[in-house]
């Protein structure tokens, strides 16, 4: 690397690329078992499955719902794993390439640590969606218009015209494809992004989503990005 390039880069640029190299040297094995959401480098979500017996760089994956757009693949195929650690309770992505295992499942090699953090995200679908919203612990307060900007198995993000604070919780309904019955779900206020013309988002996380909730969510996104939605 020229000096150029060394200065030219900021304190947290040269923090990740460091904690990067770091990653890529640690032992591995302590997230067999870890369920992750496997994404090619074009935004898409392949499958959500499981690592199943990781030794060194290499590991299965065990599809963890019915939903996936992988088929059998000739060449290997780089993706990246992103999952979350209860032992470390951090967020973990990995890079690596998949390739046909048979009897349903894919092997993993070239397994890479890129990073750790506290960011507990997911995998998010882009839509434009209507749904409702109402206040919890309000009776008879009426629901709201929303629209639905983005989806994953963690939470969404809102659109409305109306204002509340971080920590809010709502129930939310939302038809998220024209042939399924509307979710039904409790979501909390993380975050608010005001926009003009009195419009605000809202970055919101699902709260005590059931695993069959999960997969209901799971499956709707697969759905969506099979028929090109956004």
């Amino acid at each position: 690397m020229g000096l150029f390039g060394l200065f030219g880069k900021s304190p947290k640029q040269r923090e990740e690329e460091e904690s990067q190299r770091r990653a890529q040297t640690e032992d591995l094995e302590i997230y067999s078992g870890m369920r992750v959401e496997v994404t090619s480098d074009d935004g898409r979500m392949f499958l959500v499955a499981r690592l199943t017996g990781l030794r060194g760089d290499r590991a299965q994956l065990k599809p963890a719902t019915e939903g996936s757009l992988l088929t059998t693949l000739e060449e290997p195929v780089l993706v990246t794993l992103r999952g979350y650690s209860s032992k470390e309770n951090k967020a973990v992505i990995m890079k690596c390439t998949v390739r046909s295992g048979g009897k349903n499942l894919w092997q993993a090699e070239h397994l890479a640590l890129i990073k750790r953090s506290n960011d507990r995200a997911f995998f998010r679908m882009g839509t434009s969606l209507a749904g409702k919203l109402a206040p919890l612990g309000q009776l008879n307060a009426p629901a709201e218009e929303c629209r639905l900007l983005n989806i994953s198995v963690g939470g969404t993000c809102i659109s409305t015209g109306i204002r509340h604070n971080i920590g809010d919780k709502f129930l939310l309904w939302s038809k998220l494809t024209p042939d399924s019955e509307p979710i039904q779900v409790v979501c909390q206020i993380v975050r608010i992004n005001e926009r003009r013309y009195g419009s605000f988002e809202y970055g919101c996380r699902f709260l005590n989503l059931s695993e069959a909730e999960e997969e209901r969510v799971l499956q709707i996104i697969f759905d969506m990005q099979r028929q090109g939605r956004t």
